[in-house]
């Protein structure tokens, strides 16, 4: 019993150690490689290079430390293990014509993407095993999923038009939620608020609610260029225009400027290691908590219990 309670106590540790290691920190990519950029200390550290190929989208695996991106020139999904110093590229999957955006559900251990000249949403497992075709789209570029909720957001994209589509998992229906007679190239949904958030060419910020309604301009920023690059935690947006990283405070509506990249970026994830991503490894306090009953432990592991308690609620 006691080394059935350690063990409990060393995965808890883990756990906690690396939603701590994530904070303040998020990912942006440009055609030759991944960064990781500290937004405390502003520092950039290049991860991996990912072999010459337009990268709009990334994702992150919460329960096992990989993170995922499609190469559209390559026709494949990869991964990487972040928490890893030998980041060492897998192919998880091969794909059709351009996969240009991909998702991550970490809870039910599904990849999730969507190729642009394919038409089609497909899902595998998180080692590219048993690959299925969801449905069929017309020109898809963006694809966010609410876990919680078991709901699939998808943007589809013309030269002159665009729209957001709504579905369940099962994708036995699927709305439209919203229509823009202008190009979008990016997306991102906040699970807290429960609303969407994208860019259009003008440089505009706009959000809706997820279903659709409410739809209001942002930011303005006056700067014509096709916005690739967009996400959100918090009280913030993250985005990109051209080389430039830039915070964008809901609230204010103020933007700072983080970073001023060497070259354009095209992709961007935030980590998020709030209370959406907790349930993940919820279980391994409670299991915790069953030894702990049966018989006490020491003194550490019932106040790490119970500090443990607080910070996901």
């Amino acid at each position: 019993m006691e080394v059935t309670g350690w063990l409990c106590l060393c995965l808890l540790l883990h756990c906690i150690e690396l939603a701590s290691s994530l904070r303040g920190k998020l990912l942006f990519s440009n055609s030759t490689s991944i960064m990781e950029f500290d937004v405390a200390t502003q520092n950039v550290t290049p991860l991996i290079e990912h072999a010459g190929s337009r990268l709009f989208a990334l994702d992150f695996d919460y329960s096992k430390g990989y993170v995922y991106f499609p190469r559209a020139l390559q026709q494949e999904i990869m991964r990487f293990p972040y928490t890893s110093t030998n980041r060492t590229l897998q192919t998880v999957v091969k794909t059709g014509l351009l996969p240009v955006g991909l998702a991550v559900d970490s809870v039910n251990e599904h990849v999730y993407w969507i190729e642009y000249y394919g038409f089609e949403l497909y899902r595998c497992n998180m080692d590219g095993t048993n690959i299925t075709v969801l449905s069929t789209l017309r020109n898809p570029f963006v694809i966010r999923l609410d876990v919680t909720n078991r709901w699939i957001y998808i943007l589809e994209t013309q030269p002159t038009a665009s729209r957001i589509l709504k579905s369940r998992f099962d994708i036995a229906i699927t709305q439209t939620i919203v229509n823009l007679t202008t190009h979008v190239l990016c997306m991102a949904i906040d699970n807290d608020e429960n609303r969407l958030y994208w860019m259009i060419d003008d440089g505009d910020i706009q959000s809706a609610k997820d279903d659709g309604s409410d739809v209001k301009t942002i930011l303005s920023t006056n700067v014509s260029i096709s916005n690739c690059a967009i996400d959100v935690f918090g009280s913030y947006v993250y985005y990109a225009y051209g080389s430039h990283l830039l915070l964008l405070n809901k609230a204010q509506e103020t933007q700072t400027v983080l970073c001023n990249y060497t070259s354009r970026i095209d992709g961007i994830f935030v980590f998020k290691s709030g209370r959406n991503n907790t349930k993940i490894w919820r279980g391994i306090p409670l299991m915790c908590k069953f030894h702990a009953i049966r018989k006490p432990l020491k003194n550490q592991i019932q106040i790490l219990i119970a500090w443990t308690s607080l910070t996901q609620n």
